[in-house]
């Protein structure tokens, strides 16, 4: 989908790596992936010249939950366009939200698949073609006799036996990172840890699956020979094997890969449980880790069940920085009990780390997750409806002192004093090492004033 959901639009672009990996599992079949985020403008008459010249039979949409706005109105533009085609809807939101989503007078899709498409999508086709019966597609859940039925659950597949991705069906692909080519891989899939706000656990369950290292490095030549300058790790929580993540590391500078610049996200605990991995990362030439910090004050750690990280958290940020990587410090707001005094002190902490940017993210009830039951129980969730506004960076709860209004307010006021404080340039990793890095993170920063003014920043400049 089209929608971009933060504030970092002008920086970078990022694909949807599972797309390519679905399509690889469909090698009988004419397959093209269309990210529209790289199309934003007039996106209407560009889809629909797209669909008259494929005219294709099926048609998969994904979408995470604030997106599924722009899904319902690709589905509308390819019912008009080719009024017999089928539609099946997954990803994230449709996994999650499915009884719902299926439970509406009229759905604009024929099929949903939850959960992992590569064995799925695959077997819909099987049944479309009528190889196999739609009973037997895992996790499908399909019309019949009027009414939609929920197949069971497919097992979580065995990741060793996935191809890898086909990027070659892209009809769009200048995804970029400061203006250099950008594409994705993805090392290990799930996450174990029990944090009360993540989707992760209700898409996989707590598992935690890895490829073989052989693997990633095929992959990462097959992004080397297409002209990939940087590359991001998706990995749900890659640190969760450290020693391995130090592996994949070294297995990068033995086979000469190091030339192109390496972005993940990680945990504060991880990322320091191997003495070996930050070192291994620097050579490597991984440039930036996104840290998931989330919590600075106890009594939040304990909420997100985080346990009491802040002396690992200090250590990860100066030895990350110590061997010139950046950090990009992930933390949420808006707890329960949070006050005035717990949101300053969010970031008064940021700056003293000296994260190189920080992604303050107000605590989101997203369909699925724990916290959701838990914030509509306590009547402090004020949008339980409107997804489109689940950003992350759109407040749409309250705490037990703080209006929404006022949380949105002070957030983004917060963000305004430390995205324009001296201290945040001087020795910046993206102002020292980024062409135009300090015109663009600027540039972003006057987003937080409409935040401020309006609490509807970053909304997606998209336009149909």
């Amino acid at each position: 989908m089209p929608d971009a959901a933060n504030n970092f639009h002008r920086i970078i672009k990022v694909p949807n790596l599972g797309l390519c990996s679905i399509a690889a599992h469909l090698t009988l079949h004419q397959v093209r992936i269309v990210d529209l985020v790289l199309v934003h403008k007039n996106i209407r008459s560009w889809l629909k010249k797209l669909l008259g010249e494929f005219r294709p039979d099926l048609i998969g949409i994904s979408s995470m939950s604030f997106q599924y706005k722009s899904a319902l109105e690709v589905m509308a533009i390819s019912r008009e366009c080719l009024p017999g085609v089928k539609i099946v809807v997954g990803g994230y939101h449709a996994s999650l939200s499915y009884e719902q989503l299926c439970a509406g007078d009229a759905p604009l899709f024929d099929y949903l698949v939850r959960g992992e498409g590569e064995q799925a999508f695959p077997a819909l086709v099987e049944a479309m073609e009528g190889a196999r019966e739609f009973a037997t597609v895992p996790g499908l859940s399909w019309r019949r006799k009027g009414t939609f039925v929920h197949n069971p659950a497919g097992e979580l597949l065995d990741v060793q036996q996935l191809h890898l991705p086909n990027r070659d069906v892209r009809v769009l692909d200048h995804f970029s990172y400061f203006d250099r080519k950008m594409d994705c891989v993805e090392t290990s899939r799930g996450c174990t840890m029990t944090c009360t706000f993540c989707s992760i656990t209700g898409m996989y369950g707590s598992s935690f699956r890895c490829y073989a290292i052989d693997r990633v490095i095929a992959d990462l030549k097959e992004l080397k020979r297409r002209g990939t300058e940087t590359v991001l790790l998706v990995d749900d929580n890659i640190t969760l094997d450290a020693a391995r993540f130090r592996q994949i590391a070294e297995a990068i500078v033995e086979h000469g890969l190091n030339s192109m610049e390496y972005l993940v996200q990680a945990s504060v605990a991880g990322i320091v449980s191997d003495p070996e991995l930050i070192p291994a990362l620097a050579r490597a030439n991984f440039s930036m880790v996104f840290l998931g910090i989330e919590a600075v004050q106890t009594k939040n750690l304990q909420l997100f069940q985080k346990g009491d990280i802040r002396d690992r958290t200090e250590q990860a940020v100066n030895l990350l920085r110590t061997h010139g990587i950046a950090v990009m410090g992930g933390f949420i707001i808006g707890t329960p009990d949070d006050n005035r005094e717990d949101i300053r002190e969010v970031f008064r902490v940021a700056s003293k780390l000296r994260i190189d940017l920080p992604y303050v993210q107000c605590v989101t009830p997203y369909p699925g997750t724990r916290i959701r039951e838990e914030l509509l129980e306590a009547g402090l969730v004020t949008n339980p409806d409107d997804l489109s506004r689940y950003t992350g960076v759109i407040c749409n709860v309250r705490t037990r002192t703080l209006t929404n209004r006022q949380l949105n307010r002070l957030m983004n006021w917060e963000n305004i004093k430390i995205f324009f404080s001296p201290s945040l340039f001087k020795g910046n990793y993206f102002v020292r090492k980024r062409e135009k890095g300090a015109l663009k993170v600027l540039l972003n920063t006057f987003d937080f004033f409409r935040g401020w003014l309006l609490g509807d920043q970053f909304r997606s400049r998209h336009r149909f």
